[in-house]
């Protein structure tokens, strides 16, 4: 009983200082009562642990015909976002592997067989979208010892603009924009540097 009255009591000096709050908010002219986060840190990318896990799941998987053993991560942000060797190392061992990073606004692929040298990449990366324009920058502008594969999931360029896209990569142009099968640009790197679609 008296727990329950404890637990009672707390709650009931929570909501008045919630109340009071509130009230002094407004009282200093505030346009809204300010709210805060209940955390200020930034959320992480998948770990190295669980891409690496992510492949050898994958590969355990039976493949029919020539489909590729796809390994599957998905992260909430590319703000930060490495692929460490030893992961490379673990996909290239495996014949026709693929690691696939699914993020907000893009899906990143490195197929096993495009892999020249295990090294650390970085694919820390702002996504930007208008009508006019589509704009990757790639923190890293090293070279990647690999293929990497990027699709734009959130390209706001009409169907109609893309088909006439080229992407451009630090300036240069490099052709016309290849498209998936959902109409999505797709452009494929083996080294950093700002990606323009246009």
């Amino acid at each position: 009983m008296r727990n329950t009255a404890k637990k009672l009591a707390s709650a009931v000096i929570a909501l008045a200082m919630t109340a009071a709050m509130s009230v002094t908010a407004y009282a200093a002219d505030y346009a809204f009562v300010p709210v805060f986060n209940q955390s200020t840190s930034e959320s992480t990318p998948a770990s190295s642990d669980e891409m690496s896990s992510a492949i050898s799941s994958a590969v355990e998987t039976e493949v029919d015909g020539e489909d590729k053993a796809v390994a599957t991560v998905t992260v909430t942000s590319t703000a930060n976002l490495a692929v460490k060797p030893s992961v490379l190392k673990d996909l290239a061992k495996k014949d026709g592997g693929v690691l696939e990073i699914v993020a907000p606004k893009v899906t990143i692929s490195i197929d096993a067989s495009t892999i020249t040298k295990a090294r650390n990449v970085d694919l820390s990366m702002k996504v930007t979208n208008s009508k006019a324009r589509t704009i990757v920058n790639i923190k890293s502008k090293k070279n990647f010892g690999c293929e990497v594969k990027i699709t734009l999931t959130e390209c706001k360029l009409s169907a109609k603009k893309l088909a006439s896209a080229h992407w451009y990569l630090d300036g240069e142009d490099m052709g016309p924009v290849e498209l998936d099968e959902d109409g999505n640009p797709v452009v494929t790197l083996t080294k950093g540097g700002k990606v323009e679609v246009k």
